[in-house]
């Protein structure tokens, strides 16, 4: 497979007269050319999606295997380079202005052979999740990638918010799926509940992202909440994120640094997305965004005890009404998210 990926990179593609040093590359690329120019399509995204995603499933999973972590590495940054590839093969004018080290308009690669290698990576994509049990989870997330590059739902706000959050937490679903090597055991409350209030954070916030291509997505002709919402989306942010550490410190028996850091960084963060609009200042909003999200993960596995069993400050089941409460009872007593029932 990944020789067929490389092979792919390989095809001579149109070369930029204005750059001979490019067209020399590109008429006879080399194996390190070729993964710098796949490390380029995912270069924005190492640190924002793929190291936390990584580590949260290893570590809200308690898994021990460096095998079982790799291969959740390897799918995360599959399906990366899928949507990467994918969204920066449909949009490489926007990319030129905007992000010209990107290797479309870097010239390092033809858009024509970005897009075989584009619909090579989707069933390659399935093949490896197959391979790695956890197919489902692998049509999930190409559908979602579909759904928000080619069909073009990431123009209005409302699907591209959704299937960012689908696309977060099928790639948290893999990884941890992966991780745990045991499906039973991904319905244990200490595992689903962090992971559905992970994705619930992430669904609340993540026009954070949209912030610092504002100008770009308005001379493209999307409709992002940042556009929709001006003033109100920036005051979301320090409403939100201080919010979401509030309530994980609700739950938690007992507050730690990682608390702290979560509710200092995300008050700080939301006042800068709220009092400083420059495009240089929401990209470095949106990285400390990012370091805020890894932050939040922390707490959660820090607090995956407290978020299923009622401690001195953890009352918040009793505040749960009388139809649901029982559940979580269940979830409380029996670490299952399931309720058994007896006949």
């Amino acid at each position: 497979m990944a020789s067929t990926v490389l092979n792919i990179l390989s095809l001579s593609s149109t070369p930029s007269l204005s750059s001979p040093i490019n067209a020399l590359n590109q008429a006879a690329p080399t194996l390190p050319y070729n993964i710098r120019t796949l490390w380029l399509f995912i270069k924005s995204d190492i640190v924002g999606i793929i190291m936390p995603i990584v580590a949260f499933a290893t570590f809200i999973t308690g898994n021990t295997s460096p095998i079982r972590a790799a291969k959740a590495f390897t799918f995360v940054t599959l399906h990366l380079l899928q949507f990467c590839i994918s969204n920066q093969s449909l949009s490489p004018e926007e990319d030129a202005k905007n992000k010209p080290w990107r290797p479309i308009p870097a010239g390092r690669l033809s858009v024509r052979n970005a897009l075989f290698l584009r619909w090579f990576m989707m069933p390659a994509c399935f093949i490896l999740s197959a391979a790695f049990g956890v197919l489902d989870v692998g049509i999930v997330m190409s559908t979602a990638i579909f759904l928000h590059n080619e069909c073009g739902y990431d123009a209005h706000w409302f699907p591209r918010t959704a299937l960012n959050a689908i696309a977060y937490s099928t790639f948290d679903t893999g990884a941890i799926l992966i991780s745990l090597g045991d499906r039973d055991k991904m319905f244990d409350a200490k595992i689903l509940l962090p992971l559905i209030i992970n994705a619930s954070v992430i669904l609340t916030t993540i026009h954070a992202q949209d912030f610092r291509d504002l100008i770009g997505d308005i001379q493209e002709g999307r409709s992002t909440i940042p556009i929709v919402l001006p003033r109100s989306s920036r005051a979301s942010m320090p409403i939100l994120l201080v919010a979401w550490t509030a309530i994980l410190m609700a739950v938690h028996n007992e507050w730690n640094a990682a608390d702290w850091t979560a509710l200092v960084l995300g008050a700080v963060v939301g006042l800068r997305f709220y009092f400083i609009h420059e495009a240089g200042a929401d990209q470095t909003s949106y990285t400390l965004y990012n370091i805020w999200l890894i932050v939040i993960r922390v707490a959660l596995v820090l607090a995956q005890d407290s978020i299923t069993s009622a401690g001195p400050k953890a009352g918040w089941i009793d505040f749960i009404p009388n139809e649901i409460g029982p559940l979580f009872k269940q979830i409380n007593t029996t670490g299952n998210i399931f309720p058994k029932f007896e006949f």
